[in-house]
């Protein structure tokens, strides 16, 4: 590809492709991905092992020198710089130039745990029927103590997820997250990877590809594995924690449902009649719950079944708004 330039090439014709490549997409987060780096350098399997791929895009920050500095210390590891912003166009440059037959996503503000790779390999090769993907927990790295506001039902937004302690398929409606998410090379090949029109491009909110991804696999009769000792920290910055982002967030949320709604081809008139009394029916059940906070001291009760409210309210005014106003 012409968009990329490489500090490294991996040698080839002389050691075998990796099975793995570690892709991690970034924008101007040099400060975490130094640390995201470092622990795929502690690794239990041998930098040998496993590629490990930083699609820089377009970032203004020291992130091309922190790649600099961290090219020797893996035997395979490239560089690629992708001018065309957008997650899931930098996700797609990714496994393009990837030779592997796994490709392994971690966010650029994700540390994975020492097995991680190890982990990932173990259930390619075990598990049977081979999954089309992986996923494993993601624990959160709060920057401040988490407040006593945030409710389990908060958790999600900020990309928590914890399945259990002992490996599984993924439920019939569950799937990994982005932070932490395996696939087989070829499942992404054909399919054209992930919906480009989806997806964060800068400091957008949008989302939806990897629920369109995913849900095309699943139609397809892919399974998801769960691995508990394929597990990230992912941290949550302070300016995120506070009711207002997780209000934007949720808002976006449901607006991003609505777009992967319509590119699986849900008809307008349909999603305008659904959202439409979806959002009635919404405020309905929101009135209890109002009741309810306002019956509390100011506390945190109050704040958390208010924002809970808010969140419930705001994810559905998100997905009216695509489908009546795009």
């Amino acid at each position: 590809m012409e968009t990329q330039s490489r500090l490294s090439e991996p040698t080839t014709g002389v050691t075998p492709i990796p099975a793995v490549t570690v892709v991690i997409c970034t924008y101007n987060r040099a400060d975490r991905l130094l640390l995201a780096l470092e622990a795929l350098t502690q690794q239990t399997l041998p930098g040998s092992a496993f590629e490990v791929m930083v699609v820089d895009n377009r970032s203004t920050d020291n992130t091309a020198a922190v790649c600099q500095a961290f090219q020797e210390q893996f035997a395979n590891f490239r560089y690629v710089y992708e001018p065309i912003q957008g997650l899931s166009k930098a996700r797609n440059t990714g496994w393009q130039i990837s030779q592997s037959l796994y490709i392994a996503y971690l966010d650029d503000d994700a540390i994975p745990y020492k097995g991680w790779v190890k982990a990932i390999l173990n259930v390619f090769e075990t598990v049977q029927p081979k999954p089309v993907s992986i996923g494993g927990p993601i624990y959160p790295l709060w920057e401040i103590p988490r407040p006593d506001w945030v409710t389990p039902v908060m958790e999600t937004l900020f990309t928590m997820l914890d399945g259990g302690d002992a490996p599984r398929w993924f439920d019939e409606d569950e799937y990994p997250w982005g932070a932490n998410v395996i696939y087989r090379r070829d499942a992404l090949e054909e399919l054209g990877g992930f919906c480009e029109q989806l997806g964060r491009k800068g400091q957008s909110l949008l989302s939806g590809e990897e629920t369109l991804l995913n849900a095309t696999l699943k139609a397809q009769g892919k399974g998801f594995y769960y691995s508990p000792q394929a597990a990230v920290s992912h941290w949550v910055p302070k300016e995120r924690i506070t009711p207002d982002w997780l209000v934007q967030r949720s808002y976006w949320q449901g607006y991003s449902v609505a777009l992967v709604d319509s590119i699986v081809g849900k008809s307008s008139l349909y999603q305008r009649l659904s959202s439409t009394w979806n959002l009635l029916k919404r405020l309905l059940e929101l009135i209890p719950l109002l009741f309810q906070s306002l019956s509390q001291a100011k506390s945190r009760l109050q704040i958390g079944f208010l924002t809970q409210a808010k969140l419930m309210l705001s994810w559905q005014w998100g997905y009216f708004s695509r489908v009546w106003f795009g």
